[in-house]
């Protein structure tokens, strides 16, 4: 179904791109290079002052959008016949035209049945899965939720457009989950082990297998979707985690992390939690997010004083950028023994920044 073309241009000085003559007359040069022919046009004056302009062609569709306010446009290019030559000559004389060091966002797309997926959309990377198959979709109170097949990663589940995991990067080349975990002792027993977050059930799963040491392990989840369609579209997670429901060692707490906690804190469970596990959204500074109370000085502040002596927590914090900040609101919380490190994570398509904090 042919090929797209997606341009951002910021800072245009060279060209007056909120001058529709100008900039018609500009565009209409650039097209005619290329092998399609323009049959319409319409266009429109915003009231910002920027542009809306539709050029309609043979098997194509070219449109831009200005912004005077920052000098800036989005441009998208369709072409379906002679489609990848065409791109290649449009991109390469509107980077002209606007100037190539304007150019902040290029990104060329197959259109049809061959499925693609973006996914995990970080300022400094993301991915596009290929040959995907939709399995579920469910959106929950608190995020979007979806599992796919990829043939090279096996399902695959996706929280707001984020990866969290895939089945064929579980076991030993599970990089994060052991990463997590690490912080445990296999030698030491631990009464009660707690994951905040984590509702996918994949650290779950680990600790339940391979620390036969912790016998009492608590999930706690805002979002109980999360972990109902692990349970029923991820066999191999699912059944683990059943079994140790049935018998008692698993406990699934659906309630807000820092309140579960707090509870714990009201029954006198100060200084029994042998580790803590904070399995959830990254890292945020905004306080409107729902994940923003578990990245608080009383959040931690209350993580410590459930810690044994000597016993630890970990959490994701994704970016490196991050990690002073995560250390000062720790300190506050009363750690003093605190480390962090960046992982390569197959999930997340490049690094991923964990941390640590000591009793």
């Amino acid at each position: 179904m042919g090929n797209q073309l997606i341009l951002d241009f910021h800072d245009v000085t060279c060209v007056n791109i909120c001058n529709y003559e100008e900039l018609n007359s500009e565009i209409r040069k650039i097209l005619s290079q290329s092998s399609v022919k323009i049959h319409d046009q319409i266009y429109k004056k915003l009231e910002t002052g920027g542009l809306f302009i539709i050029y309609f062609m043979s098997d194509s569709h070219f449109f831009i959008r200005t912004f005077p306010s920052s000098k800036s446009c989005i441009v998208d290019f369709y072409c379906e016949k002679s489609s990848i030559e065409n791109l290649k000559i449009i991109e390469e004389m509107l980077c002209d035209l606007f100037e190539w060091k304007n150019c902040t966002s290029t990104n060329f797309m197959k259109r049809g049945q061959m499925t693609s997926l973006s996914t995990n959309d970080f300022i400094d990377k993301s991915e596009i899965l290929r040959n995907v198959k939709f399995i579920h979709r469910e959106k929950s109170e608190f995020q979007d939720i979806r599992v796919y097949d990829v043939p090279i990663m096996g399902r695959i589940m996706i929280l707001d457009g984020y990866l969290q995991f895939a089945t064929k990067h579980l076991g030993e080349s599970d990089v994060y989950t052991k990463s997590m975990c690490k912080h445990l002792d296999k030698e030491k027993l631990y009464d009660h082990v707690i994951i905040i977050g984590g509702g996918d059930l994949i650290i779950a799963s680990y600790l339940l297998s391979n620390f036969s040491n912790i016998k009492k392990l608590t999930v706690c989840d805002i979002d109980s979707k999360v972990q109902e369609i692990t349970r029923k579209y991820f066999e191999i997670i699912g059944d683990v985690c059943e079994k140790e429901i049935q018998n008692g060692r698993l406990e699934i707490e659906v309630n807000s992390g820092l309140l579960y906690l707090q509870q714990l804190i009201k029954q006198n469970k100060q200084n029994t939690v042998g580790a803590i596990i904070v399995d959830s959204t990254d890292f945020v500074l905004e306080e409107n997010s729902i994940a923003s109370e578990l990245f608080t000085p009383e959040f931690y502040s209350v993580i410590y004083r459930l810690l044994i002596e000597g016993c630890g927590f970990s959490q994701q914090i994704n970016e490196p950028s991050y990690i002073d900040s995560f250390k000062e609101r720790v300190k506050i919380g009363g750690f003093s023994k605190i480390d962090a490190f960046v992982l390569q994570t197959v999930e997340y398509g490049g690094t991923n920044s964990l941390a640590f904090g000591f009793k």
